[in-house]
C-alpha cells in the first residue's frame, strides 16, 4: 500500500478465489473505492516495497514475494518466490521491470535469492534500495543493496532550455528551467546525439552555469564546429553529482554570413518618405549559401 495526494494505493495479493497483478484505489475524499485499470505483468504478494522521491516524479519500488497464476476454480496452490524488481512511476502510473544482470564474472549471484516478506528501506545518499531478510523455506538476515539512481536521478532535474537551437560557433546565452537547482558547482553537459548519457563522453561539452534560481540556471553555449551543425542532449549536474535523468533537446546551425545573404526591398532604397515606417526583407544564407531555416539572427 502507498498514498498518493488524497488517494491510497493497493497492488497485487490474492485471496481463496484468484491472485491480483492491479491496483486498487481509495480516494479519501470522497470515500469510494475503484479500479484505475493499472496492471502488472504477473500476481504478486507478500512483497516489500517503498515509495521514493525523485524528479520530475515519484517511484514505487517493489522487490520480490510470491508468484503465480492459478485458474479460476483450479486447486489452490503455494506460489514460487521471486527475486525479481519492479517500480510504478507516479506521473505516467505504469509499471516498469528493473533488469539486473544475474551473475558477476566470477560466477556468483548479484541478486538476493528469492523470498518473501522482505524489509525495504531506500538510501537517499546512494540512491539505493536496501532490502533485509524474509522467508525462503526459512528465514533470513542478509542485507543486499540496489542503486536505482538512473531511474529516480538526481535531487533535480533538466526540464526546458531557452532557445532550443543555436549558431554553430556557440556564445548564444540561453536559461534552462528545472527543479531543484542549487548555487553550488553548475555545469552544463551539450552531448552530440538524441540520446542523453549516464556520464560526460567524448562526444560532450562542458560548460559553466550561473544560478539564478531554484528552477532556473543560465549559459554560453559551447562551440559545437567540431561536430557540425548537429542535435545535441542538453543535461546538467550540480555539485559533482550525477548528470540529470531529464533532458532537453538542442540543434545547432550553420552560422548566416552576410556575404552570401540577400537583402531586397523599398527599405533599401536611397529615396525613401522620412518619418514613414518603410520593410525590407533578409534572406539569410550560411556558409554553403544555403537559405536559413531558422531564426535567432541578431541584425
Amino acid at each position: 500500500m502507498f498514498s498518493v495526494g488524497t488517494k491510497l494505493y493497493i497492488y497485487g495479493g490474492w485471496n481463496s478465489e484468484s491472485q491480483f497483478t492491479n491496483t486498487i484505489t481509495f480516494d479519501l475524499v470522497t470515500k469510494e473505492w475503484y479500479d484505475p485499470d493499472i496492471y502488472n505483468e504477473t500476481p504478486r504478494w507478500n512483497h516489500c516495497g517503498i515509495m521514493v522521491e525523485a524528479i520530475p516524479s515519484w517511484k514505487y519500488f517493489i522487490f520480490g514475494g510470491e508468484t503465480g497464476d492459478f485458474p479460476e476454480g483450479g486447486p489452490r496452490n503455494f506460489g514460487s518466490f521471486t527475486n525479481t524488481a519492479c517500480f510504478l512511476d507516479i506521473e505516467t502510473m505504469r509499471w516498469s521491470t528493473i533488469f539486473l544482470d544475474d551473475t558477476s564474472q566470477d560466477g556468483k549471484p548479484l541478486q538476493p535469492s528469492a523470498r518473501e516478506y522482505s524489509a525495504m528501506a531506500y538510501d537517499q545518499k546512494s540512491s539505493s534500495l536496501l532490502v533485509f531478510g524474509g522467508w525462503s523455506n526459512g528465514w533470513l538476515n542478509d542485507l543486499h543493496s540496489l542503486n536505482v539512481g538512473k531511474i529516480t536521478g538526481p535531487p533535480y532535474a533538466l526540464t526546458e532550455i531557452i532557445p532550443n537551437l543555436g549558431q554553430l560557433s556557440g556564445n548564444v546565452p540561453v536559461i534552462i528551467k528545472g527543479v531543484g537547482f542549487k548555487d553550488a558547482n553548475i555545469k552544463i553537459i551539450f552531448t552530440c546525439g538524441k540520446t542523453p548519457v549516464d556520464a560526460p563522453s567524448k562526444l560532450s561539452i562542458e560548460v559553466p552555469g550561473t544560478f539564478i534560481s531554484e528552477t532556473e540556471v543560465s549559459c554560453i553555449t559551447p562551440s559545437y564546429e567540431q561536430f557540425g551543425p548537429k542535435d545535441a542532449i542538453v543535461q546538467l549536474s550540480l555539485q559533482g553529482g550525477d548528470l540529470t535523468t531529464t533532458w532537453a533537446p538542442f540543434t545547432y546551425f550553420m552560422n548566416t554570413r552576410a556575404y552570401k545573404s540577400l537583402a531586397y526591398g523599398p527599405g533599401l532604397l536611397h529615396d525613401c518618405a522620412v518619418g514613414n515606417p518603410i520593410e525590407f526583407i533578409i534572406q539569410a544564407r550560411n556558409d554553403l549559401g544555403e537559405n536559413r531555416k531558422s531564426g535567432r539572427d541578431n541584425f
